[in-house]
């Protein structure tokens, strides 16, 4: 239930620092004073590879009864917002995402055995001078239908890139696991 917020002058300001500019440099590639929590991060990334269109996080989606016989609630999508992004833009940063995963990327050999291609970012939230940045990872697939959007982060954990195999683990389990 915890809010994160974005960098800019209100969130400096409440921070009781001064912003200047050129923190919006930073600001824009996810440093300076952002945090979010790893609800948010999924979120983002689905809103991101679904061409802009922000839902309602929820953690249920389907309430069967203990015999799995009925169904007895399932969750109806919200549209919580409508972001405008130019498709090139769009295509640039997804495809950016998927020549991690493929080929020559950084990570291709974490997801090389999957039977789909997926679209990944990682990161390294810088928390102190004196200690590990936390790890981050973000991905979704099948890259071509978005199906599932996985957000991983490990405090102390260095690098995001160290959370690749995980996270082939879970798309591996939830696309091969039956319903």
């Amino acid at each position: 239930e915890a809010e994160g917020y974005v960098a800019g002058p209100e969130t400096s300001a409440m921070l009781g620092q001064e912003w200047y500019g050129g923190n919006l440099l930073n600001a824009v590639i996810g440093q300076d004073n952002n945090m979010v929590t790893p609800i948010q991060l999924t979120n983002y990334i689905s809103t991101l590879v679904n061409g802009g269109t922000r839902y309602s996080t929820h953690l249920l989606k389907t309430v069967k009864s203990s015999d799995f016989s009925q169904v007895i609630y399932e969750y109806e999508p919200q549209v919580q917002d409508e972001i405008n992004i130019a498709q090139e833009n769009l295509e640039a940063v997804t495809e950016g995402m998927r020549e991690l995963t493929t080929g020559d990327g950084s990570l291709a050999s974490a997801f090389r055995n999957l039977p789909f291609e997926v679209g990944a970012k990682t990161g390294s939230a810088q928390v102190s001078s004196t200690s590990d940045s936390n790890a981050v990872f973000v991905c979704y697939a099948p890259y071509d239908d978005p199906e599932i959007a996985i957000s991983l982060v490990v405090e102390h954990g260095g690098s995001g890139s160290v959370l690749a195999s995980l996270a082939a683990e879970i798309l591996a389990y939830y696309f091969t696991t039956p319903d």
